[in-house]
């Protein structure tokens, strides 16, 4: 079950962690996925910013994005949703 997110600050409370990204089309085809280890995670002007641990970052634009939900049967579990594309993220 999911539930709609009204405040995506949620996502500047993860620290020090590990996220995966899966990005869907056409409902259910994954296209990508990518996991990597962060130190923080920022939002600014509508971005995302991943700060991961090699000094790189990796920025989602939200306003891509129709609805952000969270997913109450999993914790940590967050899903982007736009027509049919989403992009799923996990801290595991």
């Amino acid at each position: 079950m999911e539930i709609q997110m009204k405040d995506v600050a949620d996502f500047e409370c993860y620290h020090n962690r590990q996220v995966i990204l899966n990005y869907y089309n056409d409902e259910d085809f994954l296209w990508k996925r990518d996991g990597f280890h962060f130190d923080s995670i920022q939002l600014l002007n509508e971005q995302l910013i991943f700060l991961k641990r090699d000094g790189n970052y990796l920025t989602i634009l939200l306003k891509k994005y129709d609805t952000c939900t969270k997913n109450i049967d999993f914790q940590n579990y967050y899903i982007l949703n736009k027509g049919e594309d989403r992009l799923e993220i996990y801290f595991p």
